[in-house]
């Protein structure tokens, strides 16, 4: 009763605001869905699109056989790990969500094992983080240095977090049940679905980041939403260093966001180990900055 209560009263204050601050709100749901339009969908959609072609393919399934049981003895997880390590890497999440849900409605992984593939296969679309770096940045080489942080910061949290026994369970090929044009447009409805839910997500914190972040602090601003303070490094005023050390931390958390996404697609997903994972990450990704400017 007690915990209804609170959560009432932070109802009610968030309606108060809404009165005390239309224009505000107003204005920040316009820029989310203007950064939704112009920088997100056109950078995810595409990307959801491939990752089910590619699968319908067997292409992510001819990876696993062939650099499964290598996978299996880096990471200590069953050769499936390798399937969702692969597929993450150009579809980055919340998208490898719906794979490893997917994987555990099959029982070929179990809640752990995601779990803990969840902990380092973690990555921001490449296609857009690509294209906030060269916004960001508008320099190669530092693009593409930014670029690799986090795939070898993400391998080293999969070492690291790692159990010390694993399921080195025989893949089963699992035979096709539709054509491709039936996965095309069930591809296209799904990602409209996930798009959607991201579009409101993004909104969600947009409205959160005006109310509790009015000067627009870029660190705050990506810890709630990384495509938020990802876009407010676009600034002149900030110089390239904190540009890239934000830069680093944001896509090493991916923000309460991304979270929230996750979260909504797998239920089971235990948000406290993520936690710990990203942390580990962003201090490797941190490491990895200043190694590799040094050189």
């Amino acid at each position: 009763m007690q915990k209804n209560i609170i959560y009432l009263l932070i109802i009610l204050f968030f309606t108060l605001i809404l009165f005390i601050m239309p224009n505000e709100i107003n204005t920040s749901i316009l820029k989310a869905c203007n950064l939704f339009i112009n920088k997100i969908f056109p950078s995810l959609f595409p990307m959801f699109i491939i990752t089910d072609l590619l699968i319908y393919l067997e292409l992510p399934e001819l990876l696993t056989k062939l650099f499964g049981n290598i996978f299996s003895k880096i990471f200590h997880t069953n050769p499936y790990g390798a399937f969702i390590f692969f597929t993450s890497l150009f579809s980055g999440t919340p998208t490898n969500a719906y794979i490893i849900k997917n994987l555990v409605l099959d029982q070929k992984i179990t809640i752990e094992e995601a779990n803990y593939i969840f902990s380092f296969s973690f990555f921001t679309s490449p296609l857009f983080y690509l294209n906030m770096l060269n916004q960001i940045f508008n320099n190669s080489l530092i693009t593409i240095k930014l670029f690799i942080i986090p795939y070898l910061a993400n391998i080293l949290v999969g070492i690291i977090l790692r159990p010390k026994t694993f399921n080195d369970t025989v893949i089963n090929q699992t035979k096709r049940t539709s054509t491709l044009i039936n996965t095309l447009l069930t591809s296209i409805q799904k990602s409209m679905n996930t798009l959607l839910t991201i579009l409101g997500t993004v909104t969600f914190f947009f409205i959160i980041n005006t109310i509790i972040n009015p000067s627009t602090n870029p660190l705050i601003s990506g810890l709630l939403e990384i495509s938020q303070g990802l876009n407010q490094l676009n600034n002149p005023l900030l110089s390239i260093e904190i540009k890239k050390l934000y830069t680093i931390l944001f896509i090493s958390f991916g923000g309460l966001s991304i979270i929230l996404q996750i979260k909504s697609i797998l239920n089971d997903f235990k948000i406290k180990p993520f936690i710990k994972a990203r942390f580990i990450q962003a201090i490797i990704s941190i490491i990895l900055l200043i190694i590799f400017y040094k050189f």
